[in-house]
């Protein structure tokens, strides 16, 4: 009578079998996983770029609204690093009751030279809107706002409201002092020099800027994994409302200087913002540096994914002003 069971050479067959079908197995979750993990990481960086061009777009189009047009956009053109942008602060006015614009705050004591680097500027007033009650910041952290001027990370721009054709300066707000009605601020732009008389203003403006491949917005983190933001400023110099031969600044043999620009010639915004995935593809080794505009191009190659985003934003609140205020 022959006792039933498997012989060892079943066996090692079976588990010979088995093994195989574990490694077909397995290697089909490693591939699956890869293709799942790069196609994440390209959609994330897509969604990213989409995301911060919504935000980018709603900025802009509130650019110079109820502020002077001198005033509604300033900025730092970089070839060798991500540009500045210093938009006008929409948060800090309020137009619900509001009817014509408010000239900014004064800056007081004669002042008609702004260089590079910290400066402390007193103002005729911390607040546009003298009769609206809740002004858009706390800056001494009592939890009362006190001051259009944002000193955690906010920005400020700085023009002639007499001659905006000088252009403009703009920098971080370092510090609002509420004793003295003064601000702080760090210049990020060329220096601004009216070589006389002049009847310089402050606007509150918000800041973007990307370091370390972060894109901040007044201090705040706004997204990861952004390598690049390079600006083109439509600026209709003539007054003929038609794009003419140089009045594109931003782009290659025509940088965009804000001391020598004046925002209200300004019609439109071309921005490109470059986004890439948060890490490395060891198997992937074409990536390289997306140089837009006038930005210079970056050797070598690596491994990360990179994404393009491009929008134009056509300046709602520059521009069509009766008397040009």
């Amino acid at each position: 009578m022959r006792n039933s069971g498997f012989t060892i050479i079943e066996l090692m067959i079976a588990s010979a079998i088995l093994a195989i079908v574990m490694v077909f197995t397995m290697q089909i979750f490693t591939v699956n996983n890869r293709a799942y993990i790069k196609i994440d990481s390209v959609v994330d960086t897509q969604q990213s770029a989409r995301a911060i061009s919504s935000i980018f777009e709603r900025d802009l189009r509130h650019a110079g609204m109820m502020v002077p047009e001198g005033a509604a956009i300033c900025g730092k053109d970089n070839t060798d690093a991500p540009d500045l942008l210093y938009i006008s602060d929409h948060t800090a006015i309020n137009p619900v009751d509001a009817i014509g614009t408010f000239d900014g705050a004064r800056v007081l004591g004669g002042v008609t030279q702004v260089d590079f680097g910290v400066a402390t500027f007193t103002l005729d007033t911390l607040v546009l809107e003298p009769d609206t009650p809740d002004p858009s910041y706390d800056t001494d952290g009592n939890g009362v706002n006190d001051s259009d001027f944002n000193d955690n990370g906010g920005g400020v721009i700085i023009t002639d409201l007499s001659d905006p054709d000088r252009g403009s300066v703009c920098g971080i707000v370092e510090n609002v002092n509420l004793a003295t009605n003064s601000i702080t601020v760090d210049i990020k732009t060329d220096s601004f020099d009216t070589a006389g008389t002049a009847t310089l203003i402050a606007v509150p403006a918000i800041e973007y800027r990307i370091d370390s491949n972060r894109l901040y917005r007044n201090g705040l983190l706004l997204a990861e994994g952004v390598e690049d933001l390079q600006l083109v400023y439509f600026l209709d110099s003539n007054g003929n409302f038609s794009l003419d031969v140089g009045e594109l600044h931003g782009i290659s043999g025509n940088n965009y200087v804000a001391k020598d620009s004046d925002a209200s010639d300004l019609r439109a915004v071309r921005f490109n913002v470059v986004t890439r995935t948060r890490s490395e593809d060891e198997r992937f080794t074409q990536g390289f540096f997306q140089a837009t505009e006038n930005r210079n191009a970056v050797a070598g190659k690596d491994g990360y994914r990179r994404r393009v985003h491009t929008a134009i934003v056509r300046m709602r609140n520059i521009g069509d002003r009766v008397g040009g205020t």
